[in-house]
C-alpha cells in the first residue's frame, strides 16, 4: 500500500521537543542558521577546523580557544592594571616619605610576602588561576597598609625615641585576624575553587603578619636606627655600595701587593725598591680616586719635593690618613701600629716595604730606621698615636721628637683636613666631603725657637701645628661646609622636621657662621633654644671641645634634638632646668622668642641672641660688642 508522507517543516520539529532543535536552529529575517557540536581529539582540532571549513560553506568555531583567549586577554588586562596599581603604590609612598631609602625599605615587605606566598603555593602544588590572583591583590593591598603603618612607626622611633611600635603591632594583628575569620572561613567549602581560593588567602594573611612584625622592624633597626644609637651617621643606599665597593677594591688591592709584589721587594735596593714603592702609593692614591663625590686636593706651602729625608708628622682622624699622605710622596716609610703589621690583607706588603711596628720599641729600630733613612726616605709618624672621634689636635707623643733628635733630622708637617669628616673613626662609610693634604714648611733641626730637647719641642711644635691647622680650617671651611653633615644626621626623621631644620639652615647660615666666630672654641654654653638641636649641632660640629648644655621647655622638640646621633659624639647635654648644670657657664646663647633672660639670676660674661629680633639686655654691666642681623652679641668685659 502507497502512503504519502509529508515532510516535516521548521515549524513542526519545533513542536517535538525532546529534539531541542531551537538550540541549534535559528531564525532570523528569513535567514537560517544551523550550529551544531562536534567533539574532536586534540591533536585533530586544528586540522578538521581547517578542513571543515574549506570544503563547506560553514563556520568553524573552536570554543575551548575561545575560552582560552578570552581568559589570556583577561589575565594580561589583569597583569597591566596591577602594574599600574604597583606603580601608583610606589609613587604615592615616594610623595608621602619623600625618601627614596624609606620607599624601598616600605616596599620590602610587599615584595618578600610575595615572593614567600608563591613559594609556599609552588610546594604545596597549588596554582594561580584568575580568581586566587585577585585575592592575592587584596592580600598584598593589606601588606602595603601594614607596611606603610610600621615605617610611619620606626620613623616616630628614629625621631623621637619613644617606641610606638606594640600599638602599631597590636593594630596590624586585629586587622589580619578579623581578614582571616571572613576570608579564611571559605577554607570549609566544598566547592575546590572557593577551598583554593580561601587556602592562598590564609597563607598570604600569615606570610604579610610574619614578615611586616618581625623582618621589617629587624631591617630597619639594622640599617637606620641602630646605626644612631652607636653614634653613627645615617646612610643612604648609594654611600652603603660605593663605600663597600672602595674598600673590597682596597682589600683586593692589598692582597694582591702582599702576594706578588711583595715578593719583589723583599730583595729590593735603591732604584727597584723606590719603583715599587711609587707604585703602592699610586695605588692607595687610586683607593681615594674610586669615589667622585670626595674632592682631593694638594697644598705645598713650599717647594718641598722630599728630596731630604725628615720625620713627617701628621694629625690622625680616619683611616684615610696613611691614603692622603701617598698623595704628597711615596718616599715614605710608616711608623704603624701591630694591626697594621700583622693584617692578612696587606700585611705582607706593609713588612717589604719596610714599615716598621712601634710595639718593638723605637730603641730597638734605631739601625733599621737609620737604614732607611741613608737610602733617603723619610719617616712618618702620628703623633697623636692614635686616632680621634673629631678634627681636634690632641696632645703630641714625644716618640716623632725623640726620633727627630736622634737622627738629626728636620721636622716636616703635614696638614690632612676633612678625613674625619670623610671617613670618621668607628664607622666603615665614605661620606660626600673633600680631602686636602698640605705640605707645611720644614722645622729646621737646629731651630731653637721650638725648644732645645725633644720634649719642649714636643709641646712646642703641638701648639704651632694647632694654629696651622686652625688658618687652615678657616680658609677651607665656608658657610656651607658642615651642611650635609647637618642634614645627614636628620635624614629619615619626620618630613616635618626635616622641611623645618633644612629652611632654618637656608635662611641663617651666614649667621650661624658668624656666630661661631663669637663663642670660644672651649666655652661652656648654655642654650635657651626652641628648635630640634640644629644649633647645637652646628656648634660642636665647627668646634668640637665646646660642651653645650640646652634648655627647651617644648618636651617633643627636646626629645627629637637628643635623638640625633651626634649628641653621643659631642659635648652636647640635654636639661629641664638650670639645675641639671654642672659647670660653670661662659656663653649663654638665646634662640628662643619666648624666653625672658630676666628670670636667670646670674648671667656669664658673654651673653648672645640669636634668631631673636629686638632683644636686649637690661644690665648696665654689658654692651654690645657685636651686631649681625638678628645676630647681637652682649660682654660685660
Amino acid at each position: 500500500m502507497n502512503r504519502n508522507y509529508a515532510p516535516l517543516t521548521l515549524k513542526d520539529t519545533k513542536k517535538i521537543k525532546a529534539l531541542q532543535v531551537s538550540e541549534f536552529l535559528s531564525q532570523e529575517n528569513g535567514f537560517f542558521t544551523v550550529s551544531n557540536v562536534v567533539k574532536v581529539d586534540e591533536g585533530k582540532r586544528d586540522r578538521f577546523i581547517k578542513d571543515i571549513e574549506k570544503r563547506h560553506d560553514v563556520l568553524a568555531i573552536d570554543r575551548q580557544q575561545m575560552n582560552e583567549n578570552f581568559l589570556g586577554l583577561l589575565k594580561r588586562d589583569f597583569n597591566t592594571l596591577i602594574n599600574y596599581s604597583l606603580l601608583a603604590i610606589i609613587l604615592t609612598i615616594i610623595v608621602f616619605f619623600r625618601n627614596f631609602e624609606l620607599t624601598v625599605l616600605t616596599m620590602f615587605p610587599i615584595v618578600l610576602t610575595g615572593v614567600v606566598t608563591a613559594g609556599i603555593l609552588y610546594f604545596l602544588g597549588l596554582e594561580l588561576n584568575i580568581f586566587s590572583t585577585v585575592v592575592c591583590t587584596l592580600v598584598f593591598g593589606v601588606g602595603d597598609d601594614f607596611s606603610i603603618f610600621l615605617t610611619q612607626a620606626m620613623q616616630k622611633e628614629h625621631t623621637t625615641g619613644k617606641n610606638e611600635l606594640p600599638t602599631y603591632r597590636t593594630s596590624i594583628i586585629l586587622a589580619v585576624f578579623t581578614t582571616i575569620l571572613s576570608i579564611g572561613s571559605l577554607i570549609f567549602a566544598k566547592h575546590p575553587a572557593l577551598h583554593s581560593l580561601a587556602l592562598v588567602a590564609l597563607i598570604g594573611m600569615f606570610s604579610v603578619i610574619i614578615i611586616t612584625s618581625t623582618l621589617y622592624p629587624f631591617w630597619f633597626r639594622l640599617l637606620i636606627t641602630n646605626r644612631a644609637r652607636k653614634g653613627l651617621s645615617p646612610i643612604t643606599f648609594r654611600l652603603l655600595l660605593h663605600s663597600t665597593l672602595s674598600f673590597l677594591y682596597y682589600g683586593l688591592g692589598g692582597l694582591f701587593f702582599s702576594l706578588v709584589i711583595s715578593s719583589f721587594t723583599k730583595k729590593s735596593r735603591g732604584r727597584t725598591l723606590n719603583f715599587f714603592k711609587l707604585i703602592s702609593a699610586r695605588f692607595l692614591t687610586s683607593v681615594l680616586f674610586t669615589n667622585p663625590w670626595v674632592r682631593k686636593k694638594i697644598i705645598k706651602a713650599t717647594k718641598e719635593d722630599f728630596s731630604r729625608p725628615a720625620i713627617i708628622i701628621a694629625n690622625h682622624t680616619s683611616f684615610l690618613d696613611t691614603l692622603a699622605i701617598a698623595m704628597a710622596t711615596h718616599k715614605i716609610v710608616y711608623l704603624v701600629n701591630d694591626w697594621v703589621y700583622q693584617s692578612p690583607v696587606f700585611g705582607k706588603m706593609v713588612k717589604a716595604m719596610g714599615f716598621y711596628p712601634v710595639s718593638q720599641g723605637i730603641e730597638n729600630g734605631i739601625d733599621k730606621l737609620q737604614e732607611k733613612i741613608d737610602q733617603g726616605y723619610s719617616l712618618v709618624v702620628f703623633p697623636e698615636a692614635e686616632r680621634s672621634y673629631t678634627n681636634d689636635i690632641k696632645r703630641f707623643h714625644k716618640g716623632a721628637f725623640y726620633l727627630a733628635e736622634q737622627f738629626g733630622l728636620d721636622i716636616l708637617p703635614i696638614y690632612i683636613h676633612g678625613n674625619s669628616e670623610v671617613l670618621p673613626k668607628g664607622d666603615f662609610i665614605i661620606y660626600d666631603g673633600a680631602i686636602t693634604v698640605k705640605v707645611g714648611e720644614r722645622i729646621k733641626k737646629d731651630d731653637i725657637s721650638f725648644g732645645l730637647n725633644y720634649s719642649e719641642r714636643a709641646k712646642k711644635i703641638n701648639a704651632y701645628f694647632r694654629k696651622e691647622f686652625a688658618d687652615l680650617r678657616d680658609e677651607l671651611e665656608d658657610e656651607n661646609y658642615f651642611k650635609k653633615k647637618l642634614f645627614l644626621s636628620f635624614l629619615y626623621k619626620d618630613a616635618e622636621v626635616v622641611s623645618e631644620v633644612k629652611k632654618d639652615f637656608k635662611y641663617n647660615k651666614s649667621l650661624y657662621f658668624e656666630l661661631n666666630k663669637h663663642i670660644p672654641k672651649n666655652a661652656n654654653i648654655l642654650h635657651i633654644a626652641d628648635d630640634f638641636g640644629q644649633k647645637d649641632i652646628l656648634l660642636t660640629l665647627q668646634q668640637a671641645g665646646r660642651k653645650i648644655f640646652t634648655l627647651m621647655k617644648n618636651d617633643e622638640k627636646r626629645q627629637i634634638a637628643e635623638q640625633n646621633y651626634l649628641v653621643k659624639r659631642r659635648k652636647i647635654r640635654y636639661v629641664k632646668d638650670n639645675t641639671e648644670i654642672n659647670k660653670k657657664i661662659d656663653v649663654l646663647l638665646v634662640s628662643d622668642e619666648n624666653f625672658d633672660i630676666c628670670s636667670l639670676e646670674k648671667l656669664p660674661e658673654i651673653v648672645i641672641f640669636c634668631t631673636i629680633k629686638d632683644n636686649i639686655v637690661n644690665n648696665a654691666d654689658y654692651t654690645l660688642k657685636f651686631s649681625y642681623g638678628s645676630l647681637k652679641v652682649f660682654s660685660s668685659e
